[in-house]
């Protein structure tokens, strides 16, 4: 079984009902290249979000 993936972007495609569905999640450093560290979870981003239409 994947693991839960909890959610809080009731916007996204992805959302259903506090999970994400997405079959994979990006996760990147904000305005950073690959491979970049974050120093707090402020800055991180998900690369996977898609505003609902």
């Amino acid at each position: 079984m994947p693991p839960r993936i909890k959610c809080r972007v009731a916007n996204c495609i992805y959302w259903q009902d506090g999970t994400c569905g997405a079959e994979s999640i990006t996760v990147a450093v904000q305005g950073t290249p690959n491979n970049s560290s974050a120093k707090n979870d402020r800055d991180t981003e998900c690369e996977t979000f898609q505003a609902r239409a």
